[in-house]
């Protein structure tokens, strides 16, 4: 068929197909408009979040290298120097405006007799932002861990928390 043939054809299809072959004609082209508007960009968004998602899944897969941060690189103490970290944890309350009213401690070796874990256990009285200054500045201590924290008031309207804190300092023999 050559083009003179085709327009010809085109020309006497609206006659052959009378008015329901166009209102089809033009609903197929609506359909044409509406999956290259709405379908393809859908499909394409569809198979980019596939992708992503299968990537992830495969970082997820390997093991992740955290880098070891400043904490955990410096060396850990003695176990001579619980006294100092006691000390040092008191001048860090003081700071912070959090009056530990007592202090319990225990002491249990760990790694083969390498490394030595103090438990510390404490009741004390403050405000909110006052216990996160005095997480955040303990934390900065290295061989200290915050295992439990628990916080209440007698009323919501109090701004002084009861606080009951678990610390753990950990320790190297050398």
């Amino acid at each position: 068929m050559n083009a003179k043939q085709l327009t010809w054809h085109a020309r006497q299809w609206s006659r052959h197909a009378g008015i329901l072959g166009l209102v089809g004609g033009a609903l197929l082209l609506g359909a044409l408009f509406i999956q290259r508007q709405e379908v393809v960009p859908f499909e394409r968004d569809l198979l980019e979040r596939e992708q992503k998602l299968e990537e992830n899944q495969r970082s997820l897969r390997q093991p992740a290298a955290t880098p070891a941060s400043a904490v955990e690189q410096a060396a850990l103490n003695p176990p001579e120097s619980f006294t100092e970290f006691l000390r040092r944890a008191s001048q860090i309350a003081g700071r912070n405006r959090l009056s530990v009213l007592q202090s319990e401690y225990k002491m249990v070796s760990e790694g083969g007799g390498h490394l030595v874990r103090y438990g510390l256990q404490f009741p004390a009285n403050g405000r909110y932002p006052d216990v996160r200054g005095f997480i955040a500045d303990l934390e900065k201590l290295p061989g200290v861990r915050v295992e439990a924290i628990s916080m209440s008031r007698l009323q919501i309207g109090d701004e002084l928390l009861s606080i009951q804190m678990q610390l753990s300092y950990l320790t190297e023999v050398r």
